[in-house]
């Protein structure tokens, strides 16, 4: 499919710039959602073991548009995402043997860590936004895991 890295790059500019204008209205404790961030580890989840490269490659787009929609360095999102995105990848592969029972635990618990990991690296606060901003990662996570498992699903057949 030469037309899917088409459409992962405008997938994440449509949801960074639904995340800058509309939901930047609808703040929980002084914070709104990441969703640049919960798509990006929706398509590392569910992308096949040994595909570095494609982590990499989503890296640098969702990285790229949260820097050009925010007020940080140019970069600093994309490195984050590359070892946040292949440090996911490695836990998960670790998970790999319980993951296909309970694929939803997994994956929020994923979402968890790499959403505390982020936060941390990125603003090195654990200030009542920061709860703000994890909880409503994990929202639209648990949200995102349903609805792009429901695609796969009916692409599949």
């Amino acid at each position: 499919m030469w037309f899917w890295p088409l459409i992962v790059i405008f997938l994440f500019y449509f949801f960074a710039a639904l995340q800058n204008s509309f939901f930047a209205h609808f703040n929980l404790f002084g914070a709104a959602p990441n969703l640049v961030f919960v798509f990006f580890l929706l398509l590392i989840f569910f992308e096949r073991q040994n595909k570095n490269l494609q982590i990499i490659f989503y890296a640098i787009v969702a990285g790229l548009f949260l820097d050009i929609f925010s007020y940080r360095y140019l970069g600093v999102s994309v490195v984050l995402f590359i070892f946040i995105g292949l440090l996911t990848k490695k836990i998960q592969s670790l998970l790999k043997e319980k993951r296909d029972k309970y694929p939803f635990i997994y994956f929020a618990f994923l979402v968890f860590v790499s959403l505390i990991v982020y936060e941390l690296l990125l603003t090195a606060s654990l200030g009542i936004s920061f709860f703000g901003r994890v909880i409503y990662g994990l929202l639209f996570a648990a949200a995102g895991f349903y609805i792009y498992k429901k695609i796969r699903k009916n692409a599949a057949q």
